[in-house]
C-alpha cells in the first residue's frame, strides 16, 4: 500500500475494468488525486434567477508547493458505481509518499475557489428592448416566444387605441347622408349597400390591426389583395364610387400604420443576446473533499 498523511481526508478508488485488468501486457498502478464536491448555486437578481447545481471536480495531486492545475479534470465522466471504498485488487499501490496537511487542503480549495468565479458561467438569454430574461434551461426558441407574447400584451392597448380612431372615421362616414340627387326608388338599397361596404371594411380592419396582432404584419400584402380583390368582386354603383375611394384610402392609412408598429414589434421581439450569470464566492460550497487514487497504465 501506499503511505499517505492526509488530516482525515477521506480515500476513495476509482475501479478499472477487470477486462482490461486481464491483460498481461498492461500494467495498472494508483496514481493521486483530489475530488472536491461542490454546490454551486448561480444567482443573479436582475434576471430573477437562483439556481443551485451538484459539481465534482477532479485535479492530480500537485507535487510539493505547485499549485493544483483545476482547468484540467482527471475523469471526465465521473460515475458513482466506479468509485470503491478500498484498493481494486489487480491495481498496484502508488510508490511515492502522500503528505497533505489542512494548510495545503485549504489552498487548494481556495485555488478551486478562484478557478470556479473565474470560468463557471450560467448562460441565459436577454432581450434588451423588453429587458427580460430567459429562465433556466429555456431554450432559445422557447425564450423569443416567450418574448412575443410580453410584445402582443405591451402592443395591444395601442393597437385597440389605432382601431378606435379608425373606427370613429367610419362612422363619420356611416352617419353621413346619401346623395341628395339619387331616386327615391334607389335610395333604400345603396343605403343597404352603403352600410355592408362600412362593415365589410371595418371587419377588414380589425383582422388587419387586431386580429392575430405580430402575424398581420407578416400577412400584410395577403390583406391588401383581399381588400383589391374584393373591391372588384363586388360592382360599385357610381354613386357610391367617392364612398369607396374614400374606404379604400382609409384602410391603406390604418394598415399602413399597424403595419409600421407592428414590424418594429417584430425587430424588438427578435433580439436575443447571451447573458452569464457568474459565480460569486459565497455561491460555492464544498460538500466533500477526498483524495482519490486513480487507475493509470504503465
Amino acid at each position: 500500500m501506499s503511505k499517505a498523511s492526509t488530516s482525515g481526508l477521506a480515500e476513495l478508488w476509482l475501479s478499472v475494468e477487470e477486462s482490461l485488468l486481464r491483460d498481461a501486457l498492461v500494467i495498472w498502478r494508483y496514481r493521486p488525486a483530489l475530488l472536491f464536491e461542490c454546490l454551486l448555486e448561480f444567482r443573479d437578481p436582475r434576471a430573477g434567477l437562483v439556481h443551485s447545481e451538484d459539481r465534482t471536480y477532479t485535479t492530480w495531486l500537485p507535487r510539493d508547493e505547485a499549485a493544483a492545475d483545476w482547468s484540467v479534470s482527471v475523469v471526465d465522466d465521473f460515475a458513482p458505481e466506479r468509485v470503491r471504498t478500498a484498493p481494486q485488487p489487480g491495481v498496484h499501490p502508488y510508490e511515492g509518499v502522500v503528505a497533505l496537511t489542512e494548510a495545503r487542503l485549504e489552498e487548494i480549495e481556495n485555488d478551486l475557489i478562484a478557478h470556479l468565479v473565474r470560468s463557471e458561467r450560467l448562460m441565459l438569454y436577454y432581450n434588451p428592448n423588453l429587458r427580460l430574461h430567459s429562465r433556466w434551461n429555456e431554450s432559445r426558441e422557447e425564450f423569443l416566444e416567450r418574448v412575443l407574447e410580453e410584445v402582443r400584451e405591451r402592443l395591444h392597448p395601442t393597437l385597440k387605441e389605432l382601431m378606435r380612431e379608425f373606427q370613429l372615421q367610419l362612422e363619420q362616414l356611416r352617419q353621413k347622408p346619401p346623395p341628395m340627387d339619387v331616386p327615391d326608388e334607389l335610395r333604400v338599397g345603396l343605403e343597404i349597400l352603403r352600410r355592408q361596404m362600412l362593415s365589410r371594411v371595418e371587419a377588414w380592419l380589425q383582422r388587419t390591426v387586431l386580429d392575430h396582432p405580430l402575424g398581420a404584419a407578416l400577412r400584410s400584402v395577403e390583406a391588401e389583395g383581399e381588400l383589391s380583390e374584393a373591391s372588384t368582386s363586388v360592382e360599385t354603383p357610381e354613386e357610391l364610387q367617392p364612398l369607396a375611394e374614400e374606404l379604400e384610402r382609409l384602410y391603406e392609412a390604418a394598415a399602413a400604420r399597424a403595419q409600421a408598429l407592428l414590424r418594429e414589434a417584430l425587430e424588438h421581439a427578435r433580439e436575443c443576446e447571451p447573458y452569464a450569470v457568474t459565480l460569486h464566492p459565497n455561491g460555492i460550497r464544498i460538500m466533500r473533499r477526498a483524495l482519490l487514487w486513480v487507475p493509470m497504465p504503465e
